[in-house]
């Protein structure tokens, strides 16, 4: 009996390595100033990633239930990755405009020499009923999450398709995949995002480069971590705390935490990074402690 034909035997995957995986490469993470961002930053320095880091800052629409990200809050993230002695390039930027995003790529490559890994992440949120969101802020919201996310992914899948290899991870949510409440712009971005991601891996898929997307549930940021929040989940308290609040929703995923942290999201993330995911691309990867479980 003749042997099954298997196909082309691709040369095996590289094994895991305690040194770090990414000396020599560079990467642009958005939304860097903290949070999820800053956790991508440092997991990336801890491997020897030259980074370009980019955030909004204080540049983003009024109307977010948490507090914008400050001039001192990035200048911490700078600091905590320069030392990994990797080099190092910050920048205040709005990626609501296509060209600002463009500009990003080039830098990365002028300044840095090349680009090798995308790392989406920048988002904002601001809630409303359907009936009640301005058009104005739900455009401001799409512009920001799904739109500003595009404007970058383009010039930087160019510039990695050209060059053969690379790696692009887009942030979403787990709003990406169910709804929410009062968050229809940000829902609806989140959302958008999955597709725009999959039809980038598509094209990409014979050019070297994988395209991949975290699915982050709660997690503890600004985002999540902060007096409305609190407020949101115990509404019967006049000054609810943290603590009040983790209670509250120790239940809310079923492997009873209230959230994950950043530091679990960088972490995927830098699997789908690595070499042995190079065969993953097109796929979400959800972050969430099980609550995943829930959604088609």
């Amino acid at each position: 009996m003749p042997e099954p034909q298997l196909g082309p035997d691709p040369t095996p995957a590289p094994a895991p390595t305690s040194s770090p995986r990414f000396t020599g490469r560079v990467a642009v993470v958005t939304g860097a100033a903290r949070g999820i961002g800053r956790a991508f930053a440092l997991a990336l320095a801890r491997e020897g990633c030259d980074l370009l880091l980019c955030d909004a800052l204080e540049n983003i629409p009024e109307g977010t239930p948490y507090p914008k990200a400050t001039e001192r809050d990035f200048q911490e993230t700078e600091s905590l990755v320069k030392k990994h002695d990797v080099r190092c390039v910050t920048l205040q930027a709005d990626l609501r405009d296509a060209r600002t995003a463009s500009g990003i790529v080039r830098r990365a490559v002028d300044e840095l020499g090349k680009l090798d890994f995308l790392i989406a992440n920048h988002a904002i949120t601001i809630e409303a009923p359907i009936t009640e969101m301005p058009a104005d802020v739900f455009d401001n919201v799409v512009r920001t999450n799904l739109n500003g996310v595009f404007y970058i992914l383009s010039p930087a899948l160019k510039q990695l398709t050209e060059q053969g290899r690379g790696r692009v991870v887009i942030v979403s949510s787990g709003s990406g995949r169910h709804a929410e409440e009062k968050a229809c712009a940000y829902v609806a971005s989140k959302w958008g995002l999955i597709g725009l991601a999959k039809t980038a891996a598509l094209e990409a898929a014979r050019r070297g480069v994988t395209v991949n997307v975290i699915l982050p549930g709660p997690t503890d940021t600004a985002m999540m971590d902060n007096p409305i929040r609190y407020k949101q989940a115990v509404p019967d308290k006049s000054n609810p705390t943290r603590d009040d609040y983790l209670e509250a929703k120790k239940d809310a995923t079923p492997m009873g935490l209230a959230w994950v942290t950043p530091d679990d999201v960088a972490a995927a993330g830098m699997f789908l990074l690595s070499d042995e995911a190079r065969f993953i691309s097109g796929d979400t990867l959800s972050v969430d402690a099980a609550d995943c479980v829930r959604w088609p």
